[in-house]
């Protein structure tokens, strides 16, 4: 424990020093992580860290918390809205790239078998099908693209490379003999598995969460209760414990509390994906030029077949130019799982240590390569939108798929107390239409049901909470209302609510409450576009009522 304790420190350390310098250059975090764990590793560096497997430990912790949360953003519905796009490309991204990979790594003179009994250049082809879950995620939530249509594709089809990822384990250890059994075995445990988990969901969880919705605690250390289960069953089952968490959060996602989960779980999660990069550093052992042909090989090959397979898998679907072109840039990195597959390979005598070696070399590259494109995918886009222009080639509309295809609303209510609950009635007497236009963000269960039976879109969460604020998009709203006074406020007041919400809305008209007069300047200040002041709002009123009465 006393090695485990110190490897995770002086990996923090690292990693907070190494993320800082890069932060400060501009330079993407992931890049910043890889150096420090090769110059603390025993491979390149000072060998700082004596057992890298213990943060190889800590780092699965992170890849399990990482498909689980993945699986509570993932709204099936939103997913299956790609239709054939997703199951096209999906289900067929991988089978060509694994054809293409045999005859490329065939032309190149890797083994594929026979008297040496290696199976290098198989193994090559297989692997360089898979794509990074935990760089892509990362790279996508920091951009707030999970929600575009390039996104959404980029998220299913990785979970689909997923699926072909537990084959290949299934089939590894028969690869030079392979046998129908495993491949049955696998198929029907994840079948079990996922059925299993939405029958508890619906029958048993339901009932858990409603009865446990008003305690935050306990609604986080459930569902990581749930995933662990999930992910130990599937291990149990001889499946991937990573698959296991993603069931975990999917069956759970179409509560209303899977945000808060994600809210909450995401520092936990960010953490051991650092150890994860860090420990995928620490494996970059010194270079050797033999190794360079393969690992350039490799690198070029991953970016290429991503838009040899990708892109016109899309595009004979239908999809736009740009959402082919960025989704294919998306997938364009070596997995994680490519490693293990690797790993696996030379434990059964399948491929040379420095095959492996040569993989490790072109991950950290790809990673590296894949932070600057997926940051700059846009411009990207734009030069080789214009590339084509000035080709001559035929060009079709730039589809606006890339942007959150979700429903905006240009009006955001911050909680539902009595100020917005007699906005929304008046709204609905004078024009229930505009009621379309509204979203309520509030803690309450019962809240967003009552407003949902009305009309009027509900999203559960804690409006103190920065990932809320995030998930709910108010970066799109035009108007946004915070009705409910400081003293009813819980762990938050209206002049953090303004700082927040003027970060993301920079455009937005900002309305606050205030409970005095003095404290119009500071909200002003911090962003406020003008202030509710209820007991003015009171006087004026019964000022007229007087007035009226006299009057009369």
């Amino acid at each position: 424990m006393h090695g485990l304790l110190h490897d995770i420190g002086v990996a923090v350390i690292a990693a907070t020093a190494f993320g800082l310098i890069a932060h400060f250059l501009r330079q993407p975090i992931i890049l910043g992580y890889l150096i420090a764990g090769a110059l603390i590793g025993p491979g390149l560096g000072f060998g700082l860290v004596e057992d890298e497997q213990n943060i190889e430990i800590i780092s699965e912790i992170g890849l399990i918390l990482l498909l689980f949360i993945i699986g509570l953003e993932m709204k099936l519905g939103e997913l299956l809205s790609a239709g054939k796009q997703l199951l096209v490309a999906g289900f067929g991204q991988f089978v060509m790239c694994a054809v293409l990979g045999l005859g490329f790594f065939m032309l190149l003179g890797y083994s594929f078998g026979g008297g040496s009994g290696k199976l290098d250049g198989l193994y090559l082809a297989l692997v360089c099908g898979l794509s990074s879950t935990a760089i892509v995620v990362k790279l996508l939530y920091d951009k707030f693209e999970l929600d575009t249509l390039s996104g959404r594709l980029t998220i299913g089809i990785l979970v689909i490379q997923d699926v072909y990822a537990i084959l290949v384990l299934a089939l590894q250890p028969n690869l030079s003999n392979p046998q129908a059994l495993p491949i049955i075995k696998a198929l029907a445990g994840s079948g079990l598995l996922l059925v299993a988990g939405f029958l508890i969901s619906k029958w048993i969880l339901r009932h858990i969460f409603a009865a446990i919705s008003k305690s935050p605690e306990m609604v986080v250390a459930t569902s990581i209760g749930w995933c662990a289960l999930v992910a130990g069953g599937a291990g149990a089952m001889g499946l991937s414990q990573e698959m296991g968490a993603l069931i975990a959060g999917l069956s759970i996602s179409a509560f209303p509390y899977s945000l808060h989960v994600t809210a909450k779980t995401l520092p936990l999660r960010d953490f051991f994906l650092t150890l994860f990069f860090m420990s995928l550093g620490m494996k970059i052992t010194a270079p050797r030029l033999d190794l360079m042909p393969t690992i350039v090989a490799v690198v070029g090959f991953v970016i290429v077949s991503r838009f040899l397979s990708v892109y016109p898998l899309l595009a004979w679907c239908g999809a736009g130019r740009r959402t082919c072109f960025i989704t294919s840039l998306n997938l364009a990195q070596l997995s994680e799982f490519s490693l293990v597959i690797a790993a696996l390979g030379v434990t059964h005598g399948h491929l040379g240590a420095d095959t492996v070696a040569a993989l490790i070399y072109a991950m950290a590259i790809t990673a590296v390569l894949s932070s600057y494109a997926i940051r700059f995918s846009h411009p990207l886009f734009g030069w080789y939108h214009r590339l084509l222009s000035r080709a001559g080639m035929a060009t079709r509309s730039v589809d606006r798929g890339d942007e959150a295809t979700c429903d905006h609303h240009p009006v955001a209510l911050l909680g539902f107390h009595r100020g917005a609950r007699a906005l929304i009635d008046e709204l609905e007497r004078r024009n229930p239409e505009l009621l379309r236009k509204v979203l309520v963000i509030d803690y309450n269960p019962e809240v967003l049901r009552e407003l949902k039976a009305r009309g009027v879109a509900g999203h559960f969460g804690d409006i103190s909470s920065i990932d809320t604020l995030k998930h709910a998009h108010l970066d799109h709203a035009t108007l946004i209302l915070s009705t409910i006074p400081d003293m009813l406020l819980k762990g938050t007041d209206n002049l953090s609510l303004v700082k927040s919400c003027r970060a993301f809305a920079p455009a937005a008209t900002i309305l606050a409450t205030v409970d005095l007069p003095e404290h119009e300047a500071r909200m002003t200040a911090a962003g406020a576009s003008a202030v509710i002041q209820p007991h003015a709002l009171v006087g004026a009123h019964l000022a007229g009522l007087v007035e009226t009465t006299l009057a009369g």
